[in-house]
This record gives C-alpha cells, structure tokens and sequence, in this order.
C-alpha cells in the first residue's frame, strides 16, 4: 500500500529533493521520488510506502508521520534558499536602501534572524516550526502542494515574523548610521576648533559628575560645564552632548580619562570617536585621581 503526495514548484526543485533524498537515505523513510518538468515548472511525485498489515489507525497515524518529514523538508526548504531573497526584496522594495547598503543589511538581517533568543528558542526554530504548522494543514486538505503559492498567499504569519525581524534591524541600522554622522560632524568641529589647552583631565565620580581639570590638576568645569550628572531629571543623551560640547569648546590637543567606576560606556566611547587619538586613560592613579 501506499499514499501519495505531489509537489509543485518553478524554483526549488533540486532542493527539495535533495533533502528528501536524505530524509529516504538518512532517515529511513519510505517514499520513491517521480520528477516531472512541466515547461519552467517541476511536479514533484512523493510516493510513501504502508505495510500492508497495519491497520488502519495506525497507517493513518504513518500518512501524519510522513507528511511531517515532508514539511520539514519544504520549510527548510524556504528558510535555506528562499527567506535570503525575500529579505533582500524588502529591503529594495519597502526600504529603498542602495545597493551597497542592501548587502550590508541583509548579513544584519540574517545574522539577526539565526541568533538565539530569550529563553533559548532560536529565531530559525520559531520560523521553521511557524512554517511546518501552516505546510501540515495545507497537506492534511489537499494532496498537492505548490510551493511558490503557498509562499504568495498562505505563509503569512512566516512572513510577517521575517518581516518583523527586517524591520528591526532596519531601525537599529538607520539609528547606527545616524550616529556615525553625528560622530563625523562633531570629529569636523574638533578639527575646525583652535586648541585653547593641551591636555584636559575628566574625571567622573561615582555619583555622576563629570569635572575638567587642566594641566596643573585645576579644577576649570565651571568655565566651560554646567554641575551636571546623570541624575533622574537628566536626560542621558542631552547630558552627553553638553559634555562632548564642553570639551569640543576647549578642543584640547590631549584628553586624559580618569574613570574609575564601572559605567558611561555610551559617553566615553563618544568621546574616544569624537577626540580620536587623543583620548588615553590613566589606569595607575595619579594627584587629580586623588581629587575625584
């Protein structure tokens, strides 16, 4: 005895059917594979093979086991070969991004799409499983699958966690991209700026406060900073910017970082790309530590 299921696709041919050759060699499972080319499109024959002597529960429970071999190979199928075109689609099409960014985004993209989540269920595993509930109730109502047109009208809920996904790294890219031309405009008033000191020393306390020191370790944060920290009422990103205006006003030839708690990473990577190679770190302690 046997059952039968048919396969339709104009693009994933040899796909599909190496991995059902797999699936047959690897794994066991009882089907003979018919190919067809019908002009730019293949029909695919999956015949799968019942013992005769079962009965007819349980051959029942085998056509359920079989047809879930099959949609795992079809949903790998479209994780593998198809999700990587969708993705560049989206990002031309809904996102107008330039070719050389298309690229760029698309590793994003993917990279994004395979890592591990919260509790430890992968991006890629939530799809494929996405992906095999939707094929399993296409094969449980009819014995021919298309897999072009399952992909046009019935995997929506796949393609709107693909999209999701796009749409995230996206925002995190334009946001990046925005940044970088911030850092650039101001490392272009650093370089425009007439040095008024040689070497400047911040220094930050554990509450909070920036304080500029010059070269003789006097304190000069009033002259060019308000007292500021990064108290409730500060907004974070507009206490950064006072500070990198602070020091871009004293365009210093040195900046020297006196920083010994954890913390301000965002602030002092700004100033590390802001003043780039002029930025060091005093790790020993020295008499303007001391004051800190």
């Amino acid at each position: 005895m046997e059952h039968s299921v048919q396969l339709g696709t104009q693009h994933y041919h040899e796909s599909i059917c190496q991995r059902l050759r797999e699936l047959r060699d690897d794994e066991e499972l009882p089907v003979v594979i018919y190919e067809y080319q019908q002009g730019k499109r293949w029909l695919i024959d999956c015949n799968f093979q019942l013992p005769s002597q079962k009965y007819e529960g349980e051959q029942d429970t085998l056509k359920r086991i079989h047809s879930y071999y099959l949609a795992n190979a079809l949903a790998e199928t479209i994780l593998y070969q198809w999700e990587k075109d969708y993705v560049r689609y989206l990002l031309k099409k809904k996102y107008k991004l330039k070719r050389e960014e298309v690229e760029q985004v698309l590793a994003k993209v993917l990279e994004y799409l395979s890592k591990t989540l919260l509790e430890q269920k992968s991006y890629a595993v939530n799809r494929k499983t996405t992906l095999v509930n939707q094929i399993m109730i296409c094969l449980d109502n009819q014995p021919l699958f298309d897999i072009e047109g399952f992909l046009r009208f019935r995997a929506e809920d796949y393609k709107e966690q693909v999209q999701k996904a796009v749409s995230h790294v996206v925002d995190e890219y334009i946001l990046e991209r925005e940044y970088i031309e911030f850092i650039e405009l101001l490392k272009h008033f650093v370089d425009s700026q007439v040095p008024r000191m040689h070497t400047l020393h911040v220094g930050i306390t554990s509450s909070g406060k920036f304080h500029l020191y010059n070269e003789e370790g006097k304190t000069v944060t009033n002259e060019y900073i308000e007292d500021l920290s990064f108290g409730s009422s500060v907004n974070e990103y507009s206490y950064e910017d006072m500070l990198v205006s602070a020091l871009i006003a004293v365009a210093p030839r040195q900046i020297v970082l006196h920083i010994r708690y954890e913390g301000f990473k965002d602030t002092l990577n700004t100033i590390v790309q802001v003043f780039e190679g002029r930025v060091s770190y005093c790790n020993d302690g020295c008499f303007i530590c001391d004051k800190i």
